[in-house]
C-alpha cells in the first residue's frame, strides 16, 4: 500500500513567490507552488478507480495468499 502521507521537509522556510491551481486533463487538480530560489513543488490531486483484490484465509485476512491490484 502507498504511504498515506507525503512530506517535503526541504521546502520548510522557503519564501513562496507564486501559488497556482490548475486543471490537468490527466491528473485532475494540480497545485503549483513556486519558491523565490527558483525551485517549485507540484502536487497533483486526482481520483482514480482502483480494484484491490486479496485472496486469504478467513482467520488471517490481513495476510493475503495473493494480492492483485488493477488501476
Amino acid at each position: 500500500m502507498p504511504e498515506p502521507n507525503i512530506s517535503f521537509p526541504e521546502v520548510s522556510g522557503k519564501l513562496v513567490s507564486e501559488l497556482s491551481v490548475y486543471e490537468d486533463a490527466e491528473f485532475g487538480k494540480e497545485v503549483l507552488i513556486r519558491f523565490s530560489d527558483g525551485t517549485q513543488l507540484s502536487i497533483a490531486v486526482g481520483v482514480r478507480q482502483v480494484v484491490d483484490a486479496r485472496y486469504c484465509n478467513e482467520d488471517t485476512p490481513d495476510l493475503p495468499i495473493s494480492h492483485k491490484r488493477a488501476e
